[in-house]
């Protein structure tokens, strides 16, 4: 059976994090990762990285077999897949961005030989995952993915995060090529409410013996190298990226975000 799963940044309210664990239930959930809970629950089926600012939620089937916490990002592994949970402020540095996408790399290793999943809030921005626009932090996540041979699954260029004074794509969803070409109706769920400023984003997972889709022509050949971050060429693998993962909307106007 296909695994559905949820993501979210419930800005630390109360509320936002009620209403997320209702839609758990509602909507059948069996994983989900949420930036900035309000608070992790003292639960078994629920994981939080040691500053509380990263959740991962797991319905139990598949079950946890392992799991690993760092500062602002934790893992679990489950049947096939291992599942890591991402936050990053937007107040911090690029260096600091730098430094913490080291810390990521090392639940990447972690994660691997199973498919890997990477999700939340990075506050990076490129178009590569439907942003308007491109920031620092986006071009070096950019050159950090094809490092480590993974791609967006972000699709158009709907935004993530919604501010009276505009919106932008910094929640991002980032997975191995052949767990990607396995992911179905991957949505920015705009005409739900959260409570936050940041929408859902849900997406189901077929199983391994799923025919690839076309998906899986998304990231080329060379996002399978191990690159200098120093020397690759960032333009070229931002426009392997973009090719064939979204529709760029030119109305969409990005944001500062949280």
């Amino acid at each position: 059976m296909a695994l559905r799963l949820l993501q979210a940044n419930l800005n630390h309210c109360a509320r936002a994090q009620d209403l997320f664990i209702q839609s758990l239930a509602q909507w059948s959930i069996d994983l989900a990762v949420t930036s900035e809970p309000y608070l992790v629950p003292d639960r078994n089926n629920w994981v939080g990285d040691l500053n509380q600012l990263v959740a991962i939620y797991a319905g139990g089937n598949p079950p946890i077999v392992s799991l690993r916490r760092g500062r602002s990002c934790v893992g679990v592994k489950l049947s096939g897949i291992a599942l890591i949970g991402v936050y990053f402020s937007p107040n911090r540095s690029l260096t600091d961005f730098e430094e913490y996408l080291d810390e990521v790399s090392s639940f990447v290793q972690w994660g691997r030989p199973l498919a890997v999943v990477v999700a939340g809030d990075l506050n990076a921005k490129s178009r590569a995952w439907g942003s308007s626009v491109s920031d620092s932090r986006g071009e070096v996540l950019l050159s950090w993915m094809a490092q480590h041979n993974l791609t967006p699954l972000n699709t158009g260029s709907v935004h993530t995060c919604v501010r009276m004074q505009g919106g932008s794509v910094v929640d991002v969803t980032l997975a191995s090529p052949a767990l990607a070409c396995r992911v179905r109706d991957w949505e920015v769920l705009t005409e739900v409410e959260t409570l936050s400023d940041h929408r859902y984003i849900r997406f189901d997972i077929l199983p391994s013996s799923t025919p690839p889709t076309s998906r899986s022509t998304v990231t080329p050949p060379e996002f399978g190298r191990m690159w200098s971050l120093r020397s690759l060429d960032r333009e070229a693998v931002e426009l392997a990226a973009i090719v064939g993962t979204w529709s760029y909307r030119m109305e969409n106007k990005d944001v500062d975000d949280g």
